[in-house]
């Protein structure tokens, strides 16, 4: 369930709405405040609930418990209080009862509700038709279901109710294209152009959603221009995506205005970023790659030391000055949670085990994000499993699902597992959970779930059908592995010297990696693999001859 709403309200509306109220409530209402602004959401809802017992008609109270109840997944009861507080609440306070119908209706969005969560949408209207929040759920819910004449019904209503207001036209201009109604599209963009005046904030904003028009209307050179002009008014709120779909219908146009542009602007950082992004999709990785440490003194963010290591070892097949590269930002900065989990994964790929355990203590140590948790276990529990430490193995990816639950197509590599432990009746478990959580999402199984499933034909037609979309070196190198681990050999082969031709050049994962080890006897990957070796060796040495020796990589 998207949560932005929810924490809005329990970090910044709830505790000044209490405060509002505490003015003129009780003793219980106070000590609820002070809970939750000290971030105590239990203690928040036992004075609460004495509130309650004290006044059980009290709407505000039921309002509160309401958000604080869906804040920490607990539905049920965020249902109930928040329908006893559209009972209590007074029918003056609009706002505060619009709160509860548009929470009711994310309620009933994660349950896959949307008749009851439009209706709860159009109650809050009702309640206080100035939410602009309310009409922008309303047709992202319309968009999502291919109702698009209802998402541009609401987003009209939102222009008359909200005349004034550019987010309005932005809904306009989103339903419109889903209509593919792009000159009308356009004129909105307009009308908030002209509603930003001179906020360069505001005027990029519109100038990056007509950026979007032009590009789906088949106009990209004028597409190009706005969203450069955006860019200059507000580099952070720079479109990577945009301009990479703009890039692939006019590559030469893309690559020529970017390099003016940069050329009349070296300071201006975004420029380099494009830049980069450019060369990273036409794989011209070495460029990418020279850019990226010509950036660093500039632009020394972890993140973007960890692109380039990814980017070293992935595509420029140079682990060693990838591992130098993470070594030198630990000496920067020796709590970094990411570049433990960075090293770790390429001690990993280079199967020098201890030291990749070593990361991940060390990754886990310097509270790392949820995102990094995730990867830590994970990484570790690819590598008990390669040394056949299957217990081990299970804790770590169950460790993985809990601090990332959208990986939940772990529980399929868990009952692989657990077949090889011979243990039947936990692997189906794990395969029911496993089923059960991609029904939940609404996803189809995967091509490598198909395979730990042992049905050949439905990991062939799911592989097939992802290589319908956008092409990439890892896409065709999954590819591959699928093809092998399900017995075709010509199919695997080709898909791997796609991969190497988009770039893939991580020779260390292929020497370990298990789903190809029915190709390894055959003499055309020995052959294959060697001469993109010999290529990638030339790579490298113009790679290292073109850094400053400055930087002392």
């Amino acid at each position: 369930m998207k949560k932005i709403l929810l924490t809005l309200l329990v970090l910044t509306a709830l505790p000044f709405a209490m405060i509002a109220v505490s003015t003129r409530d009780t003793y219980y209402m106070q000590r609820a405040a002070e809970a939750v602004r000290g971030g105590d959401k239990e203690t928040a809802i036992q004075y609460l609930s004495r509130e309650l017992d004290d006044n059980p008609t009290n709407g505000y109270a039921h309002m509160w418990v309401a958000i604080i109840c869906a804040h920490m997944d607990s539905y049920g009861w965020a249902l109930q209080y928040a329908q006893s507080a559209l009972q209590y609440l007074p029918k003056q306070d609009h706002e505060s009862r619009s709160d509860m119908n548009v929470l009711l209706s994310e309620i009933y969005v994660d349950a896959k509700d949307t008749t009851l969560a439009v209706s709860y949408l159009e109650k809050a209207l009702k309640e206080y038709p100035q939410d602009i929040r309310t009409y922008n759920k309303l047709v992202y819910i319309s968009e999502d279901g291919d109702n698009n004449a209802d998402a541009l019904r609401y987003a009209q209503m939102a222009v008359k109710n909200l005349p004034k207001l550019q987010r309005a036209y932005f809904l306009m201009v989103s339903a419109l294209m889903t209509n593919e109604r792009y000159d009308e599209a356009l004129a909105n963009c307009n009308k908030a152009l002209k509603l930003a005046k001179e906020d360069a904030k505001a005027r990029s904003l519109a100038l990056s959603y007509r950026a979007e028009v032009y590009y789906r209307d088949k106009q990209p050179s004028a597409a190009l221009a706005d969203l450069m002009s955006a860019t200059r008014l507000d580099g952070a709120g720079m479109d990577e995506t945009l301009m990479r779909q703009i890039a692939d219908t006019i590559p030469d146009e893309v690559r020529d205005t970017l390099l003016a542009a940069h050329e009349q602007e070296p300071e201006q950082l975004f420029w380099s970023i494009y830049l980069y992004h450019f060369y990273y999709d036409t794989n011209e990785f070495l460029k990418a790659a020279q850019l990226s440490f010509s950036l660093l003194p500039k632009y020394s963010s972890n993140n973007n030391v960890y692109y380039l290591a990814s980017l070293l070892e992935f595509h420029i097949g140079d682990a060693e000055l990838a591992e130098r590269l993470l070594l030198k930002q630990l000496r920067t900065d020796s709590t970094s949670a990411g570049t433990y989990v960075r090293l770790e994964e390429l001690y990993a790929e280079q199967c020098r085990y201890n030291e990749a355990f070593e990361m991940a203590d060390k990754a886990l140590s310097f509270n790392p994000t949820d995102r990094e948790k995730s990867m830590v276990y994970f990484l570790r529990g690819r590598l008990y499993e390669l040394k056949h430490d299957y217990t081990k193995a299970i804790a770590d990816y169950m460790a993985g699902m809990i601090a990332d639950p959208d990986e939940y197509d772990q529980w399929f590599r868990i009952g692989k597992l657990y077949g090889l432990m011979n243990d039947s009746v936990k692997q189906a478990e794990a395969f029911e959970q496993g089923h059960k959580a991609f029904a939940a999402h609404g996803r189809e199984l995967t091509a490598e779930v198909y395979v730990v499933l042992k049905d050949t034909a439905a990991a062939y037609e799911a592989t097939q059908k992802r290589m319908t979309k956008k092409k990439s070196a890892e896409q065709h190198y999954n590819a591959a592995c699928v093809f092998a681990q399900i017995g075709y050999t010509e199919e695997a082969l080709q898909h791997l010297r796609l991969a190497f031709e988009y770039g893939f050049r991580s020779f260390y994962h292929i020497a370990w990696d298990t789903d190809l080890n029915s190709l390894r006897d055959l003499p055309e990957f020995e052959q294959m693999v060697n001469e993109y070796k010999q290529r990638t060796e030339q790579q490298k040495q113009e790679l290292r001859a073109s850094i400053d020796t400055e930087l002392n990589y």
